[in-house]
């Protein structure tokens, strides 16, 4: 309801203005009318956008809504939660899971409507994931429903109370406390844009400006690692990946970080690039980083020396997977699923029915992959054909036939 003070100043503004010397002339009537005009419509916009504000609810405190069409809406990450389970997550808080490889899938029962950008399962019942609003959620019933560890905010505060209690006995604790101290004083909350868990007690989250949190308890509590990283610029940290080459953050200016087990501290790997790189691929005795422009790069050194992979593409590469046996699967913001079986020397396109920006791969079997992008989920059967029967039935990643068949399963929900 429009307040009195709003109807007075209206109604007050309508009536004839008269001055000391008598009525005003027709023209300084018509310019104080249009004054007034003016002045009312400013106060009735004024008036409106407080009702707005009212009425606005942040997504940290709004429930993910329920959607039939969550399965083609944006999705930005998959992965596999035990041996059958797939889980996706992405935007408006949706989360989104499937019990027959990749073919139908559910909606999960999720506390906020911030938007996701990643998700890690140490078990089949046990994970969790990460975004916007510096949202950590968790789930204890193999993604049916979660619940909400951690925000933005509750983080600044956790980040500034510890960096103030070490600032008492290091000095240089005082610089992550005049950060801290300024991200509240502009009421902002860090992006998350990556978590991993090696366990169900011990975990990580990464995001911008240097926000880097570890756990030991399952996510209880968390510990500002923002001083165990060689990041002085405090570059944004995007993505984690772990394999047996180790532990590895990618982030801004074609900077990587590798984690030193002994001294427990993540030392910076310096790649050829200083573009963004958005992620990281891990195998056996190998490392496959990728970004902005096509760009990717291959270790065998933990990070020491690196050769570029010629990627005949310059979409951004925004996921990777090293399977087992050598091979290399990539995607891109083009839409595009390219496959390596010599070592990242060369890279050939695979013919994708339906294209879109993908944003995330899982792999489920030896002949199947899941893609999640801009328009939801894509269910992948990459095969080679078994020359004695005609059959699809032999895996592309494990077969030397260079003919292959991508077939796009259809997605229900």
């Amino acid at each position: 309801m429009m307040s009195r003070e709003l109807l007075s100043t209206l109604s007050s503004g309508l009536q004839c203005p008269a001055t000391r010397a008598g009525t005003l002339s027709l023209r300084s009537l018509q310019k104080v009318g249009v004054a007034v005009w003016l002045r009312c419509c400013l106060l009735l916009t004024l008036f409106l956008i407080s009702l707005t504000s009212f009425a606005f609810e942040s997504p940290l405190s709004v429930s993910a809504v329920e959607s039939v069409k969550a399965a083609k809406s944006p999705l930005t990450a998959v992965t596999k939660a035990g041996d059958e389970r797939l889980v996706a997550v992405g935007q408006r808080g949706h989360i989104l899971l499937s019990d027959d490889s990749g073919n139908t899938w559910r909606q999960a029962n999720v506390p906020v409507s911030s938007d996701l950008v990643a998700v890690s399962f140490a078990s089949a019942e046990r994970g969790w994931a990460v975004g916007h609003g510096g949202v950590i959620l968790k789930t204890e019933d193999g993604g049916l429903n979660w619940a909400l560890q951690l925000d933005g905010h509750q983080a600044s505060k956790l980040v500034l109370d510890y960096y103030t209690r070490l600032a008492q006995t290091d000095p240089d604790a005082e610089m992550f406390v005049a950060r801290e101290e300024l991200l509240i004083e502009f009421g902002g909350t860090q992006s998350l844009m990556d978590v991993y868990f090696e366990s169900e007690q011990v975990g990580y989250v990464v995001g911008i400006f240097n926000r880097l949190l570890k756990t030991v308890d399952g996510g209880e509590t968390w510990v500002p690692w923002a001083h165990r990283i060689d990041n002085p610029y405090e570059l944004h940290l995007y993505s984690m990946s772990a394999g047996k080459d180790g532990l590895y953050i990618a982030g801004e200016q074609g900077m990587a970080w590798r984690l030193d087990d002994e001294q427990q501290q993540f030392a910076s790997v310096q790649t050829p690039y200083d573009g963004t790189l958005f992620g990281a691929a891990v195998g056996i005795d190998e490392v496959v980083v990728f970004g902005m422009r096509g760009s990717a790069f291959r270790s065998t050194d933990q990070g020491e020396n690196w050769t570029r992979l010629e990627i005949m593409s310059e979409a951004g590469i925004t996921d990777g997977i090293i399977f087992s046996n050598g091979a290399i699967a990539l995607v891109n913001l083009a839409g595009e699923l390219l496959v390596s079986r010599d070592g990242g020397s060369s890279f050939t396109p695979q013919a994708i029915i339906k294209s879109m920006p993908f944003y995330g791969l899982a792999q489920i079997s030896s002949t199947h992959l899941t893609l999640v992008g801009a328009e939801g989920v894509q269910n992948l059967a990459v095969m080679a054909p078994e020359k004695s029967s005609g059959e699809s039935s032999v895996s592309l990643l494990e077969s030397d036939d260079l003919a292959i068949n991508v077939e796009l399963r259809h997605v229900t929900q």
